[in-house]
């Protein structure tokens, strides 16, 4: 899979599956672009504004087409809440549609776990009630459903989950984040770049270090643009 990503005035970026590092060295042109990401992020800008300078194009039927649906822009991964409102709603709405097999055998348990509840709660004087026709999908919420981030030990951890959250639970094709590469090394950034390939998905992180080469080893793809707006493609 193969999605393009354009900056003026540079020429398209090609973004394949995988980590693709976009370093601009002139932090003054790496600031300009997290703002322009976070108010499109944000909607202060919205996407047919004019102005824009980025575009982000991942119709392969239609290369010129654009569809922001297709990207997440995550940002920055420390400010990332896996197991936000947003992310956990996806996730079971994703868990409803896959279990068909099961949700009637799990409502029938539903409705006599009611009227449990019922025969403990019309003791009290007080008109207590409760919804007897909560659905799948509130059981499921009911359950306290969330990702274990116990587990991680490091940002490698985490970006595989964020990374295998969006494989699996949602159609976007391209992640954009920024300053992977200052919290992972190389063997790090290459078992990521290895699993996002397995899974069809591009992973850009825009970056701001100083660089003359790429680094001996690293298997992402780098687009570095020196101090002086000159492109280097590794």
């Amino acid at each position: 899979m193969t999605n393009s990503i354009t900056i003026f005035p540079y020429q398209p970026f090609e973004i394949a599956s995988g980590i693709t590092l976009l370093n601009f060295q002139n932090k003054d042109e790496f600031s300009q672009l997290i703002f322009r990401i976070h108010n499109l992020k944000k909607h202060v800008t919205l996407t047919d504004d004019t102005n824009r300078i980025m575009h982000f194009y991942t119709n392969h039927d239609n290369p010129l087409e654009e569809n922001i649906k297709d990207i997440e822009l995550i940002g920055n991964l420390n400010n990332f809440d896996i197991n936000s409102a947003t992310q956990l709603k996806i996730i079971l709405k994703r868990i409803v549609a896959d279990s068909v097999a099961s949700k009637d055998q799990i409502e029938s348990i539903n409705s006599e776990l009611n009227n449990l509840i019922f025969d403990a709660i019309t003791q009290y004087t007080v008109p207590l009630n409760l919804d007897f026709y909560a659905n799948f999908e509130k059981i499921l919420k009911a359950k306290g459903i969330f990702i274990d981030t116990s587990i991680w030990q490091n940002y490698c951890d985490k970006l595989m989950d964020v990374i295998s959250f969006y494989a699996e639970f949602s159609s976007k094709k391209m992640l954009l984040l920024y300053g992977i590469e200052r919290l992972l090394n190389l063997s790090q950034l290459n078992e990521l770049d290895n699993y996002i390939k397995s899974v069809n998905l591009s992973v850009v992180s825009l970056e701001s270090y100083p660089m003359i080469l790429k680094e001996d080893g690293l298997n992402a793809k780098v687009y570095s643009i020196d101090n002086d707006h000159v492109r280097f493609d590794y």
